[in-house]
């Protein structure tokens, strides 16, 4: 996700704003930054105006003017510096609200964007790149649309009316103070061929800092676990010097424009000061127009000296702006179709005809060919072993991923010809990895459905025995349960989300394993629950336990992406094929676990029990995946 240095031509500023996606936001505010603009210029211009009072001021003194006069000119000069000021926030503060504004939306944008992004997309980006292109980056694009175009435009209205305004007091003394203005150019494009790509470089390094942070936080319980705090020391501290060195490298050329610059601007005031002093003892200008001149030499040069930091601030804000729009740019593997057909009433007839799915185009097939039917209301139990293709097929019929051929289809619609809404508002998706949000259990349970009441609340917590667990948290349903629910035991974790599945209350119930973290016990007690609830709805199972297994309607079995055997769980145990392996072998298992030989799910259970002080409910443990 980084961005590529490419030896093509550099293309211009404009065509660069243009390709960045910047265009379309300012051209929604292109009123707001018209007026802004132009206060800001009759402010540069009225900067310019003092100046000139003070050469008449000072002629008038070595003429001998009065004490009111004098008054006269400061009170002239105050009169401006108020004007200006005045007018110079208004125009600043158009602007800057509304790079504000086009930075709120482009980070609503953004967001929407993640959202539209499909599974593959998160799967190849680091999360810590990703949020520091949502953060660090937008306010880098907010700082270039807002404070360094104020001062690119203030300098270029100053250095244009200056130039002007020198000419029309002494031509050879113009020529003579900005002799140096090549040497500004020459460094200009110098610096500006190397800091972009070191700031991007900068911006790159920032990301897999925020990334080491972020995997560091969210796996602090497997860091302690496995006593490697010191190991996560050293790696961070390794990125951190690498951030450094290409921080370093960066401010290298942005401190190095500055003092050129004064040795410069020095040059050319002394050259100014020996010829325009000379021209003053010849008679050639007087003496208020030297100091005039020398007025407007100092204001260019201050803007001049600026050069240096709105060069690098827009190197800065062009990079970051690069590295969002790489975001904003893709385009989702998994999208709606353009006219997506409307589902009706989902009764939940499901078939996979001839579908292939490949994780990498030319490589192995994930499913290979598959033909599946199952019958509205019925109760599937997918099997088979590690790397089978199980969860790919149940994440093919939420579209996390489509077949590269084959269809599928939900009461005979290919579910590509419905909107993703629509195809997911009708399936409760209950995936191996629960993931719970830094909340309140309560919310967490009805995330799925935020208008459910407190008793349908109160039914899917019971159906899903999470129940058993709540007198053990602080707050009951309203504990808070901190990020990813790390307060919680992956056992709790699991029903939780079963609850929030139930809770939706959709045709069509789908559980990846979902009840992997249960002890045997009490996901005997969940199915025996879930039989009213799946007894009008479609169901797919994926499951190792026993139980689990017999409870379904019909078995298939998976094998190397194909199906291979399908039936009733009597049928294929007594057929004694790749099922009957897999089920005896898992009763043998289930049956130590009883006996207290083995633990069961023992790595997940240490994992827990390092956790900081999260409480272990009823029913922690379950088979082998």
């Amino acid at each position: 996700m980084t961005t590529e240095t490419r030896a093509a031509p550099r293309p211009s500023r404009v065509r660069r704003l243009r390709d960045y996606r910047l265009w379309p936001y300012i051209r929604l505010y292109w009123r707001q930054y018209l007026l802004g603009l132009t206060l800001l210029t009759l402010a540069a211009f009225l900067s310019l105006v003092p100046p000139i009072i003070l050469r008449d001021a000072i002629d008038a003194i070595g003429e001998g003017t009065t004490t009111r006069r004098l008054a006269e000119f400061a009170l002239f000069i105050l009169a401006l510096a108020v004007a200006e000021s005045a007018i110079r926030f208004a125009g600043r503060w158009l602007v800057s609200s509304s790079a504000r504004r086009i930075e709120y939306r482009m980070r609503t944008d953004l967001s929407d964007q993640f959202m539209r992004l499909d599974r593959g997309f998160f799967l190849r980006s680091r999360t810590g790149d990703l949020m520091a292109r949502a953060t660090n980056d937008l306010q880098w694009v907010r700082d270039l649309l807002g404070p360094t175009f104020n001062e690119v435009w203030r300098t270029t209205v100053m250095v244009t009316f200056g130039i002007a305004l020198l000419l029309t007091i002494d031509v050879r003394l113009t020529l003579i103070s900005i002799a140096y203005m090549p040497l500004i150019a020459g460094l200009v494009i110098f610096l500006e061929t190397g800091m972009e790509r070191r700031f991007t470089e900068v911006q790159d390094q920032f990301g897999v800092l925020t990334n080491r942070v972020q995997e560091n936080i969210s796996g602090i319980r497997s860091i302690k676990a496995y006593a490697q705090e010191d190991a996560e020391v050293r790696t961070f501290a390794g990125e951190n010097r690498e951030m450094m060195r290409r921080s370093m490298a960066f401010a290298y050329y942005a401190a190095g424009f500055f003092p050129a610059m004064i040795f410069a601007t020095g040059v050319g005031t002394g050259l100014v000061l020996w010829f325009g002093g000379r021209d003053v003892v010849d008679g050639n200008i007087t003496l208020g127009q030297f100091v005039q001149f020398n007025t407007y030499l100092a204001l260019l040069t201050s803007q001049l000296a600026g050069v240096g930091w709105f060069v690098a601030a827009w190197q800065q804000g062009t990079a970051s702006m690069a590295r969002i729009s790489a975001i904003l740019a893709e385009r989702p593997a998994v999208d709606d179709p353009p006219e997506p057909r409307s589902a009706g009433r989902i009764r939940g007839e499901i078939e996979f005809r001839d579908v292939t799915i490949r994780h990498t185009p030319g490589g192995p097939a994930v499913l290979d060919h598959l033909d599946l039917r199952i019958e509205a209301g019925s109760t599937v139990a997918i099997v088979g072993e590690t790397g089978s293709g199980k969860t790919t097929l149940v994440d093919a019929l939420v579209r996390l991923v489509d077949p590269e051929s084959g269809v599928i289809l939900i009461d005979g619609i290919d579910v590509r010809e419905l909107s993703l809404h629509d195809l997911r508002a009708a399936i409760g998706f209950v995936p191996q990895e629960a993931m719970l949000f830094s909340d309140s259990l309560r919310e967490n349970v009805a995330f799925g459905r935020v208008d459910a009441s407190d008793d349908e609340i109160a039914r899917a917590v019971e159906t899903s025995k999470l129940s058993n667990d709540l007198e053990q948290l602080d707050h009951g349903l309203d504990t808070v349960i901190g990020e990813r629910g790390i307060s919680l035991s992956g056992g709790q974790r699991q029903r939780a989300t079963l609850a929030r599945a139930l809770i939706a209350d959709l045709p069509i119930l789908v559980l990846d394993d979902a009840l992997s973290h249960v002890d045997t016990h009490t996901e005997e007690e969940i199915l025996q629950g879930l039989r009213d609830y799946m007894r009008d709805r479609t169901t797919i199972m994926i499951a190792h336990r026993t139980s689990a297994l017999a409870s379904a309607d019909r078995v298939v079995v998976l094998d190397g992406g194909r199906l291979v055997e399908d039936g009733t769980h009597d049928e294929l145990i007594a057929r004694g094929g790749v099922y009957a392996r897999i089920y005896h072998r898992q009763q043998r298992f289930e049956t130590l676990v009883d006996e207290g030989i083995v633990e069961d799910d023992a790595v997940a259970e240490a994992d827990r029990r390092a956790g900081p002080d999260g409480p272990a409910g009823a029913g922690d443990h379950g088979g082998p995946a």
